[in-house]
């Protein structure tokens, strides 16, 4: 009844949350705040379930999920801010919570009790055994028996392989959630007596996490050769993604004849032809990736106009330095010019896999 409770109220509490603090993110205007508000979010989600009593865990994943799929409702310069402060933080916190668990390995394990090597090891020979195949149990139902049921499932994901479910069922690796969530157990019950084999927990918590990260990642790749999973199909997805971008191309330059056909909006015919090669070069760009090849270079035209994009802004970057250290500019203009580069490269060099 606990862990229902625990459960539902963190589920309840986050739907209760995510609604004001998704406002009050858009309301702020200042990218500084919005991302210090991004980092205070999941404390503030986290303690308010805790307070009645429910799971801030949930809480914190409910507001999470909210959040993330409205995000692009949050300005650009915030998304570009946050995207690096968060890995950055992710990084950090990753790093610092197996450091300090690895140090308190000696201690859980001077702590088993009657629990001696040999039997504790067979203890987290069993418990990895037993969520490998657990993962497995519930893989590939949940890949098979959506598409068994609904037609649109199959329609929208067709061709799904045995092997694909394998490949998801193997890569289970397991990492800090598992030992944050391990080491939360109290150390002592309600009557103050220690938590019953407590340490036995967190030894085979560290165990499981280990042996998934070194034999199921290690292994990982191995086995996706073995099985000889098709690899991504590049084309399909680069043709996907320029009839997507043809599509909000031809919606944006509807909108832009509809507000130039505004006397309120009118432009300079140079600005107005400006706006629309932008519109034309983004269009055009994703298109480029499926044409021909530059004979000489061996690069696509996108390819070499990024490349072209990136030696004009390193020289007008070389330039804005060179005046700063002459003392024709500030350092303050310096880093607002150069804030304006960095995000047109960023735009020029954008990756792939966005």
């Amino acid at each position: 009844m606990e862990f229902a409770v625990a459960a539902v109220g963190g589920v309840g509490v986050g739907l209760l949350l995510m609604v004001p603090l998704h406002w009050l993110r858009t309301h702020l205007k200042e990218p500084l705040l919005q991302n210090t508000l991004s980092l205070l979010i999941p404390f503030v989600a986290y303690a308010a379930a805790e307070h009645v009593h429910a799971s801030g865990v949930l809480a914190v994943v409910v507001v999470a999920l909210y959040l993330g799929h409205r995000s692009w409702q949050v300005d650009f310069a915030t998304r570009i801010q946050e995207h690096a402060v968060w890995k950055m933080v992710s990084f950090i916190l990753e790093s610092v919570v197996f450091a300090l668990i690895g140090l308190q390995l000696p201690y859980v394990l001077r702590g088993l009790g009657p629990y001696g090597g040999g039997q504790a090891f067979w203890y987290a020979f069993a418990v990895f055994v037993a969520v490998v195949v657990a993962r497995f149990v519930w893989v590939f139902p949940a890949t098979y028996l959506p598409r068994a049921l609904s037609a649109r499932v199959r329609t929208r994901e067709p061709g799904v392989t045995w092997t694909s479910p394998v490949i998801v069922g193997w890569a289970g690796m397991r990492g800090v959630v598992s030992l944050a969530i391990a080491f939360s157990i109290p150390l002592t019950v309600d009557h103050g007596e220690p938590f019953p084999a407590r340490n036995l927990v967190l030894f085979l918590t560290f165990t499981t996490v280990i042996a998934t990260l070194v034999v199921q990642g290690l292994t990982l790749a191995p086995l996706i050769r073995l099985l000889k999973l098709p690899p991504r199909d590049v084309y399909a997805e680069t043709l996907a993604e320029a009839q997507a971008q043809s599509e909000a191309s031809s919606a944006a330059e509807a909108r832009l004849e509809e507000l130039l056909a505004d006397r309120r909006n009118a432009l300079p015919q140079p600005l107005a032809d400006r706006l629309r090669t932008v519109l034309e070069r983004r269009r055009n760009a994703v298109w480029e990736r499926l044409g021909t090849v530059n004979e000489e270079t061996g690069e696509s035209a996108d390819a070499t106009y990024r490349r072209l994009a990136g030696e004009m802004i390193a020289t007008e970057r070389a330039v804005f330095v060179e005046l700063r250290d002459r003392r024709r500019i500030d350092d303050e203009m310096l880093r607002s010019l150069m804030r304006r580069l960095d995000l047109e490269e960023a735009a020029a060099y954008r990756t792939d896999s966005g």
